[in-house]
């Protein structure tokens, strides 16, 4: 394949399970670790400055402070290729539901109860200040790839890499959900909405007409259907496809047919921008 490909990883506004899944290739990783030269990556070992002549960045989480954009910038200028890693990074994740609340509340939330490791007052010194919001880092830069997942499955990461390696576009999905689920839909709607634990739903039929709150109608594909072949409704956690602009709205829209067993969902804004709240139409909740 040429010349090793110098590779770049960090973690900004997320939880490291992006690096994670690439570690869960197991075997699988070593096939291709002898094409790749690690240049960063916190994570993997102590590295403080980020090198010229990156060929690939990896980056994982979206932003919420000061520092973490000056790095994204500092990153995008000495990297060829950016890729939006998973999909804190792509849409924001789940810290993107911060963005419902001022951030004057969360400090206060967070740092209200004293004990060992938060003093009884916000911390002021050394501290980056934060942005007024959760972003994801389309925001700030171009980002010249998306891999969304939360985590992207392991081998996801292993045809990123390889595509990269090879010089090609990675095939990533482009469909929704519903297409990869092997449960047979009848066209119809619930009268109500109940949680996951509420009865047993029947393991053929389509979760969502059986009334579990599944938005897998309104996601990027390429989990496999996994938690809807499990059982599980789908929590969106891929985020939105190409062809709609705001993944919740797209759930919405779908929910809106039922009427009012929509209506009476106890926390519409939690389920439809579980994981992408950040990179919607409307990215916080306005308050007057």
């Amino acid at each position: 394949m040429g010349e090793k490909v110098k590779l770049g990883m960090i973690q900004l506004c997320g939880c490291s399970g992006c690096h994670i899944s690439l570690l869960d290739l197991h075997e699988e990783l070593l096939k291709v670790l002898p094409n790749l030269e690690i240049l960063f990556g916190p994570i993997v070992a102590d590295m403080k400055e980020i090198p010229e002549g990156i060929d690939v960045f990896l980056v994982e989480g979206g932003i919420r402070n000061e520092h973490e954009k000056h790095l994204l910038e500092e990153i995008r200028e000495k990297s060829k290729v950016v890729v939006a890693w998973g999909t804190c990074a792509a849409y924001g994740g789940i810290p993107g539901l911060a963005n419902l609340y001022p951030t004057e509340e969360l400090l206060k939330e967070v740092f209200s109860t004293g004990n060992v490791d938060n003093p009884e007052e916000i911390p002021e010194e050394d501290i980056p200040k934060l942005l007024d919001r959760v972003y994801p880092i389309t925001y700030f830069i171009h980002v010249d790839l998306l891999l969304p997942g939360c985590p992207p499955k392991p081998e996801h990461n292993l045809e990123l890499i390889t595509a990269l390696l090879e010089g090609r576009e990675p095939r990533i999905a482009k469909k929704i959900v519903c297409d990869q689920c092997p449960r047979k839909k009848e066209g119809t709607y619930p009268e109500k909405f109940k949680r996951t634990f509420e009865g047993t739903p029947d393991g053929e039929r389509c979760l969502f007409e059986q009334g579990y709150t599944c938005v897998g109608m309104a996601t990027r594909a390429g989990c496999g259907a996994v938690c809807p072949s499990a059982n599980v409704p789908c929590r969106g956690c891929y985020g939105k496809t190409d062809v709609v602009l705001d993944q919740g709205a797209a759930a919405a829209n779908a929910y809106a047919a039922t009427g009012d067993a929509a209506l009476r969902l106890p926390d519409k804004l939690g389920l439809f921008y579980r994981f992408s709240m950040a990179a919607g139409l409307i990215p916080k909740k306005i308050y007057k």
